[in-house]
């Protein structure tokens, strides 16, 4: 594994399914995935409400042939500690285990509200009847609105250092997953790769009306994560080897967000005040997502010391395979892109899974630097054969 971390030769790819939340798979498909690798016991967690995902079992992660293990966070969607599980059973029949503070309200037609936090007195996301999420309440359609928001200097948020008790906390937590398992572990920390504020929308419109203002807002911001990583990392360094610092989506269908030269010129230089920080500790690796059609990204991301890329949504504009492993092969490892998950993987075959997926690790596997996963999360509609096809391709894939 860490030897395709580094862009070096192994004798087959790395592979992951639920080492961040945005390469896991569904609570819905989830029991329907053990029942046909023969894996009986264990319960299915919800551990993010919002995206229905569960938590993969070691038992899993050894069938699929898994090399990375998340990290799981004291705090889940909506506020929830991670201070122990209940039985809840959706419109589907299915009983799941959700976080014991999930008290939803149902409604006259079924749908179920949640707030945010164990009290909550006001909804913030609703699931209807014979729906597969929490959909967010109240969002504003921030395409309709070219409203620009300004924060003085006064009022921005720079977060301070980490406190102790958490550190001893999260310490204890990553030595004890460490200890437990051979995989290599991945979490997502305290400190992260900001985005802006107001939205991206909002945030690319800021950038183009007020740089000065923007550059200044990211080095103060990056700054303070780049305190937080050397204060975190010099604990927990030793025991984990990728952090997740970025999980915005910076492209659409067909092009990126906003203008990819503002990206270039105000974001990746802050970004890489952090990733600097973070590679003073050997084998930590950055790891950022982002949807979409990103080609004239991918050139700063990589000059900010970004390591990991994920999901490679290779079927979006300018994405193309060859060109993104030739051109940033020896520099950014592609965490995903193994099976187009808009197409192939709900709607073909088994056959047409095993096909495609080949076709990937040809491209993306040679020379390192290539993790097997879906471009982003397993989704219900997903046959449960394909998603076997799809990691018995990479587990038997031999260079």
């Amino acid at each position: 594994m860490r030897r395709i971390l580094n862009h070096q030769e192994a004798d087959r790819p790395a592979i992951d399914l639920g080492a961040t939340r945005m390469t896991g798979t569904t609570a819905w498909t989830y029991g329907a995935l053990k029942e046909a690798l023969g894996i009986t016991g264990g319960s299915t967690r919800v551990f993010d409400l919002f995206q229905m995902l569960a938590e993969v079992e070691e038992s899993v992660l050894d069938a699929l042939g898994c090399d990375f293990a998340m990290v799981p966070a004291d705090t889940m969607n909506y506020g929830l500690p991670r201070n122990g599980w209940k039985p809840f059973t959706f419109w589907d029949g299915q009983t799941l285990q959700v976080p014991s503070d999930f008290h939803p309200q149902v409604t006259a037609d079924a749908s179920l509200l949640v707030g945010e936090g164990p009290g909550w007195t006001e909804p913030v996301a609703r699931m209807p009847h014979g729906g597969r999420y929490f959909d967010a309440l109240n969002v504003a359609n921030l395409t309709d609105t070219f409203e620009v928001p300004h924060l003085d200097e006064d009022h921005w948020n720079i977060p301070g250092p980490l406190e102790a008790d958490f550190l001893a906390r999260e310490l204890t937590k990553v030595k004890a997953l460490y200890a437990s398992t051979d995989r290599a572990l991945v979490v997502t920390p305290p400190f992260s790769l900001p985005s802006g504020y107001g939205g991206l929308y909002q945030w690319g419109m800021k950038m183009a009306l007020d740089p000065e203002h923007c550059r200044q807002y990211m080095q103060a911001q990056c700054e303070a994560s780049a305190a937080r990583a050397r204060q975190y990392l010099q604990l927990m360094g030793p025991y984990i080897e990728v952090v997740v610092l970025s999980g915005a989506d910076y492209g659409t269908q067909d092009r990126e967000v906003f203008r990819p030269a503002l990206f270039g010129d105000i974001m990746a230089p802050a970004w890489k005040i952090v990733c600097d920080a973070v590679h003073e500790f050997a084998n930590v690796k950055v790891w950022i997502h982002s949807c979409g059609s990103i080609p004239d990204l991918i050139e700063p991301i990589a000059n900010a010391g970004v390591d990991c890329l994920n999901p490679v949504q290779w079927g979006a504009t300018g994405m193309d395979r060859q060109w993104m492993k030739q051109t940033f092969g020896d520099r950014l490892v592609f965490w995903g892109g193994g099976i187009n998950t808009q197409n192939t993987f709900p709607f073909g075959t088994a056959a047409d899974v095993r096909r495609e997926a080949q076709e990937c690790l040809d491209i993306y596997a040679p020379g390192g630097g290539f993790v097997v996963n879906p471009i982003h999360n397993i989704q219900a509609d997903v046959p449960v054969d394909n998603i076997l096809a799809l990691y018995e391709t990479a587990r038997d894939c031999r260079y």
